[in-house]
């Protein structure tokens, strides 16, 4: 993809992204992370995240104002921590996502190699 610049403020990067149809950097990584293998909660919880992106309403999913959007930030989590500081973690973050602040959040979460 070409370079885009914005002349917005960081933490309105990740929604204006969004609202122009372009997909930040972040959520294209998740979103090639290969599924897990077996069956237990953790992988239960990342195929749930992944059926929500694909049948939410594009109302819902363009508004998210951090990078990574709230659900693949949710999915770093289960995919890094053990499943109960996952389901912390996720309703920290969508406590904080709220119109006007934002950014890119990897609070307590780094990208798997």
């Amino acid at each position: 993809m070409a370079h885009l610049d914005l002349d917005v403020p960081e933490e309105l990067r990740p929604s204006t992204l969004r609202r122009l149809g372009i997909r930040p950097d972040l959520d294209n990584r998740v979103d090639a992370m290969p599924p897990l293998r077996g069956w237990g909660a953790r992988q239960a919880a990342i195929a749930l995240l992944r059926l929500y992106r694909w049948v939410r309403p594009d109302i819902i999913g363009n508004r998210c104002v951090y990078e990574p959007s709230c659900s693949r930030y949710s999915e770093l989590a289960f995919r890094t921590k053990p499943v109960a500081t996952a389901f912390r973690l996720t309703f920290t973050r969508l406590h904080r996502c709220k119109p006007g602040h934002g950014g890119t959040d990897l609070s307590e979460l780094e990208l798997p190699e």
